[in-house]
């Protein structure tokens, strides 16, 4: 089962991709914010076997422009798919240039998380086949 790192600092989507994933056959692993998730992937058994992380853009505190940078340097293989209410520019100037494996444009359906989702685990198996 794959996990899949959840960070937004909004309960409400928390909780609704929470149970989207669930259903999908994913593991979430819920996070508030940057500092949160961070703590999390410290933890042997998360760094390890998390295959993919969802990470909202416009937090307070750690941002998530912050978050991709850390999670860029320090988990290099595990891609990731910001999720934003922002204009694609923004997207674009913040973190485009991060290796970022794909965006959501909230509020997004179902069928289009499951599926950024779907390839991004799939990249992160090529990914660890590579190693």
């Amino acid at each position: 089962m794959h996990k899949i790192l959840v960070i937004d600092d909004d309960s409400d989507i928390r909780t609704a991709l929470r149970l989207v994933l669930t259903k999908a056959g994913y593991q979430p692993l819920l996070a508030e914010g940057g500092p949160e998730a961070i703590e999390l992937l410290k933890q042997r058994d998360h760094s390890t076997t998390v295959s993919t992380i969802l990470c909202d853009l416009d937090m307070p505190g750690m941002d998530g422009a912050a978050v991709v940078s850390h999670m860029r340097t320090h988990y290099p293989k595990i891609p990731i798919v910001v999720l934003s209410g922002a204009p694609p520019t923004q997207f674009l100037s913040t973190v485009g240039q991060e290796g970022v494996g794909d965006w959501i444009r909230k509020p997004a359906t179902n069928d289009e998380v499951l599926e950024k989702v779907r390839v991004a685990v799939h990249l992160y198996e090529l990914r660890k086949k590579g190693s």
